[in-house]
């Protein structure tokens, strides 16, 4: 399955559109006593990226579709570009798109159990390593990236994250 400027174009508005309703929705969320933040803050968060980056998706595709096409090479039947990769559509789903995916549901899944710093680590590591990363690049990104999100949700934050083993 292959998409186009008019399927991104699709994607990004239902994209910004869903961040709209989870603004929204985070809108109508109470306050909880005693904590540093409210709790519509992080769908709030989450929300505004999802507007940002569906009209980032948006505009990138817009202008994908206003390129002029380009014209056959003679006799051959293929554009000119037709070996470059930046001219290729993209597959909707892709063998890395699925293996994040399924990498994320493991991750929901081990959190409880293993705790944020376990699950958060090797998530990490393999999402890295998915993208091409040396393993030692891999697992300092990993341990440092981890660490820093545990510290600002715990200790900036005050947000508890499950604790597991550690």
């Amino acid at each position: 399955m292959r998409t186009g400027p008019a399927a991104d174009i699709v994607i990004g508005v239902a994209f910004a559109a869903l961040g709209a309703a989870i603004i929204v929705a985070a809108s109508r969320f109470r306050a909880i006593p005693g904590m540093a933040v409210g709790s519509g803050l992080f769908p709030t968060m989450t929300g505004g990226a999802m507007i940002l980056f569906g009209l980032v998706m948006v505009i990138g595709a817009a202008r994908v579709a206003r390129r002029p096409v380009p014209e056959k090479a003679a006799g051959t039947g293929q554009t000119p570009d037709a070996d470059d990769p930046s001219e290729r559509k993209r597959r909707l789903f892709d063998g890395y798109a699925i293996a994040l995916i399924v990498a994320l549901l493991v991750l929901i899944a081990a959190m409880p159990v293993t705790g944020f710093l376990v699950s958060g680590f090797v998530f990490a590591v393999f999402a890295v390593r998915l993208g091409g990363g040396r393993w030692a690049g891999a697992i300092v990104f990993s341990a440092i990236a981890t660490f820093c999100i545990y510290f600002v949700f715990m200790h900036g934050l005050r947000v508890p994250l499950p604790p597991g083993p550690f």
